[in-house]
């Protein structure tokens, strides 16, 4: 593990697999650093990623399914930010750490979340009226309540064979009595409708999450992807 001599109170954190996906996960932390340059950025990995452009990594236990499950309760930082390593920081985020101020745990709704795949049951059968959330995106404090939430996700996703995870968080959160907000979309962009690629008086997306952030095979789609700011 490397790590700075002062972990700072604030950070992101990332989980990568895959010299691929540490290459993305380097580019998001570059925009979390060029917009917000007191924020922390720590990487969970495999031994022997390339960890440049991160303030600190850890190394993945093994034998984890789907590591971030298991890991994101034990950030270095009291106040953290998880990012789905497809994402890209487009802005200043003080204010929206400070909704934890009130909040212990916030995250945003899944956009089609009237689909039967963001209806599926584990255990607890829930309205479609709480919905999943994206877990690409989770903004949070390290609280009893908290880390309780991520223990029962934890067992929750074990349990369900799924190899998705949002699932497990939807009923994990359905039992939690973390205090959870729902932040807006444009601190999660998923998608664009044609109308914003044109004009759009709606706020300007804050974090992008785009499948097209993943890493790219196609040449001509890692160009396009890499042209993303």
């Amino acid at each position: 593990m490397t790590q700075s001599d002062i972990t700072p109170r604030r950070g992101v954190v990332y989980v990568a697999w895959g010299r691929d996906h540490v290459d993305v996960a380097r580019r998001s932390a570059a925009s979390v650093k060029k917009h917000n340059p007191t924020l922390g950025t720590t990487i969970w990995c495999k031994e022997g990623d390339d960890v440049s452009g991160f303030d600190q990594a850890i190394y993945i236990p093994e034998g984890l399914k789907r590591p971030k499950v298991n890991v994101l309760g034990e950030s270095p930082y009291d106040e953290t930010l998880f990012l789905d390593n497809d994402t890209i920081v487009r802005a200043d985020l003080d204010s929206f750490f400070d909704l934890l101020r009130k909040y212990e745990i916030c995250g945003t709704q899944v956009i089609l979340w009237h689909r039967p795949r963001h209806q599926k049951p584990i255990r607890e059968d829930l309205p479609e009226t709480f919905p999943e959330i994206n877990t690409g995106v989770l903004l949070y404090r390290k609280t009893p309540a908290v880390l309780a939430l991520f223990a029962d996700w934890a067992e929750s996703f074990a349990a369900s064979g799924m190899k998705i995870d949002q699932p497990s968080f939807r009923e994990a959160l359905w039992r939690s009595d973390a205090m959870f907000y729902a932040f807006t979309p444009q601190f999660n962009k998923r998608v664009f409708e044609a109308s914003e690629l044109i004009w759009s008086d709606a706020p300007k997306p804050r974090i992008l999450h785009l499948e097209l952030l993943r890493p790219q095979k196609n040449g001509f789609l890692r160009w396009l992807s890499n042209r993303i700011r």
